[in-house]
């Protein structure tokens, strides 16, 4: 097997890592969390930032330790065997599940504001034409994919440029920041929404083989990545702050960029983030295709969902892009709202960093390891104590999971009695 080649130092590891954390969500997310928590939703980013610290501690040491592990499912599958593997999947496609659905839901909300159209239904138009895309060459949407990073990350830092320079000292004075007026079970409602943003760092962990000096420069680009994705966090939430937002919170950046640069401004910064939604759906929907082939190879997922003579996974593609649009159809019937999907794919994927961390307790021998895993455990737990229906989620999944983990250990049992050496 052909090793990866190390050319990643602390600062190019760092942008990288950035790349696969920042995504398309942030358009949305300041401006709910500023609907939900009003003035008290600069905390809760601050809440998340800290409950991130112990949980990017226990990616850091995977990464460190099992530079090849895979992710999430394979570090769990490491340490509690093949149903540990399922489960976590079916947990992780379940997170994606509601989450790509309410980033295709920021674009038809930032769509709505140059076309007067029910925001799902723009939303179903810019996933189909995502979908189109994956229609070619995997070589072509491989390019597409890996530029759609740098693009998000670059018009973000141009609103945050934007957006602060326009803060004026009466909008400042108007609502100056406060300690919390609120207490923590109040704190952790938006809580699962808006630390979908702080989800990427696992599969970061999976960078690790790539540094020249993985023990030196892999937890310093982890900080460094980390330092850089809150001072954007934090910027963009400070923006959401000062500036007045009457309605349509979803897209806050528009009515933002309008109050600052006029109407020119609020009609491109439409523009631009449909475009940057549209483009990270096709990276999304690319990378969930052939996640879903993998599984199927293994049987994890049992269909058949072999790729065409060209190589394309459409049958893939196709279920993906089917249960994205059964998501987006929850929106346009009024049964499932934005920041509910988020906030499902925040719990999804805060309950998978849970999973790593309960892995690490398990595989380390280091009792400050075990100390470190420990705290992200409990911490993950305490959180989730303050869940209501919305666990019966991941819950469910597991137990499909575990239909599934069954079935599969029935099927070769069965098979191991029928081979030709059991019967002789």
């Amino acid at each position: 097997m052909t090793d990866l080649k190390k050319t990643l130092g602390p600062l190019k590891g760092a942008g990288l890592m950035l790349n696969i954390v920042i995504g398309a969500g942030l358009l949305s997310l300041p401006g709910l969390a500023y609907q939900q928590a009003a003035e008290n939703a600069i905390w809760v980013w601050a809440l998340c930032a800290l409950v991130a610290l112990p949980l990017l501690s226990v990616f850091i040491i995977m990464g460190a330790r099992f530079p090849d592990a895979g992710g999430v499912s394979a570090f769990a599958q490491r340490a509690f065997g093949k149903y540990a593997y399922i489960a976590s999947s079916f947990i992780f496609l379940g997170a994606v599940s509601f989450g790509l659905p309410a980033i295709a839901l920021t674009g038809g909300h930032y769509l709505s504001v140059l076309v007067p159209v029910d925001p799902a239904i723009l939303a179903i138009a810019l996933l189909l034409i995502a979908t189109g895309t994956q229609l070619a060459s995997p070589e072509a949407a491989s390019r597409i994919s890996a530029m759609v990073a740098s693009a998000i990350l670059f018009s973000l830092l141009l609103i945050v440029a934007v957006g602060l320079s326009g803060i004026s000292p009466e909008m400042r004075e108007a609502r100056a920041l406060t300690g919390p007026t609120i207490g923590f079970s109040q704190l952790s409602v938006p809580f699962m929404m808006i630390f979908f943003a702080f989800t990427g760092w696992e599969v970061s962990a999976g960078t690790s083989e790539e540094f020249r000096n993985p023990k030196r420069d892999f937890p310093l680009a982890m900080g460094l990545s980390f330092l850089a994705a809150m001072m954007l966090y934090f910027s963009m939430a400070v923006i959401v702050h000062f500036t007045p937002v009457d309605s349509n919170y979803e897209a806050a950046f528009s009515s933002i960029m309008q109050r600052h640069l006029g109407v020119w401004g609020g009609n491109l910064m439409s523009v631009l983030a449909v475009v940057i939604i549209v483009a990270n759906l096709m990276g999304a929907i690319w990378a969930v295709s052939r996640m879903l082939l993998s599984l199927s190879r293994e049987n994890v997922v049992p269909l058949d969902l072999s790729a065409d003579e060209t190589g394309r996974p459409l049958k893939a593609v196709f279920l993906v892009v089917a249960v994205l649009l059964a998501v987006l159809c929850l929106d346009l019937f009024n049964i499932l709202a934005i920041e509910d999907m988020l906030s499902l794919a925040g719990q999804n994927f805060i309950i998978l960093f849970a999973v790593a961390a309960a892995s690490l307790m398990t595989l380390t021998s280091s009792l400050f390891e075990k100390l470190v895993a420990l705290i992200a455990v409990g911490t993950v737990g305490v959180l989730l104590a303050q869940q209501d229906a919305a666990l019966l989620y991941p819950v469910l999944l597991s137990a499909a999971a575990g239909v599934l983990w069954a079935v599969q250990n029935r099927m070769n049992k069965t098979n191991i009695r029928n081979s030709p050496r059991s019967t002789s």
